[in-house]
């Protein structure tokens, strides 16, 4: 399992979606690493980190988590996760309630509504015939068109870039574990400070979802950007989204 740890203090723990890696929290760590201590970790497939030969299922991808942090004596931790990523964020938070202090999910989701599974399985689908499908299929949901627009050139080098290195079976693997997911029923049990973020005109995680996590969510605060759609992380809103978590974090 690949990760990156910088900084000392209160543990931060990333965890990135679907197809990234841990080079998507680079803004957030650079930063944040002053005052904190900062793991970022690449999920099985993803990054450097080997896929192996097993099933994979949410729990794989906790208990490969919770291995880590035994393995680094970190006993606690605040969970941050992205889509795929705060999926796993809450069932670590369901899983090992006793070692996780706070929780921010990003245009994340608890369960896999019509909408949401339409949307996996055309992911899947695209995965199937290339890396470069799945790429071109997500881009206008995780993007609003001004975005794409104006950086045209540059989604174009990523996609060669990041075709590259692309793990197309580990993704497929990942769109079962997200096709697969549901912790309503224990969401009730989750008490710690909760932060929720999420884009107005997300068409993967939307914001119903993200509404109804925050109701569900005792102790959450829910902030939606009004600017984006799935990826938050774009522009001036990383700034915002630092400024959040470290107010948060305090």
């Amino acid at each position: 399992m690949n990760y990156k740890i910088e900084g000392f203090g209160k543990t931060l723990v990333f965890i990135h979606g679907l197809s990234d890696n841990l080079l998507y929290w680079e803004f957030l760590a650079t930063n944040l690493k002053q005052n904190y201590q900062v793991l970022r970790v690449d999920l099985r497939g993803h990054g450097e980190s080997e896929l192996g030969a097993e099933e994979i299922t949410i729990d794989t991808y906790v208990d490969d988590l919770n291995n880590l942090l035994d393995e680094l004596n970190i006993s606690n931790v605040n969970l941050i996760g992205f889509s795929l990523g705060g999926a796993v964020a809450l069932d670590f938070a369901i899983k090992y309630a006793q070692k996780v202090d706070s929780l921010v999910l990003m245009s994340s989701f608890y369960k896999v509504d019509d909408d949401l599974r339409n949307t996996l399985c055309q992911f899947k689908n695209a995965l199937n015939i290339s890396f470069e499908e799945f790429f071109d299929s997500i881009l206008p949901m995780i993007l609003c068109p001004n975005v794409i627009e104006g950086n045209k050139n540059e989604l174009k080098i990523l996609k060669e870039i990041t075709s590259q290195n692309a793990n197309v079976q580990a993704y497929i693997k990942a769109t079962d574990v997200c096709l697969n997911f549901n912790c309503e029923e224990p969401l009730s049990n989750i008490n710690i400070p909760t932060l929720i973020l999420a884009g107005k005109y997300d068409d993967i995680s939307n914001l119903d979802m993200q509404k109804e996590l925050h109701n569900k969510i005792k102790n959450s605060k829910l902030v939606v950007f009004e600017d984006v759609k799935h990826n938050l992380l774009i522009g001036e809103n990383n700034e915002k989204i630092l400024t959040l978590l470290e107010d948060f974090l305090k």
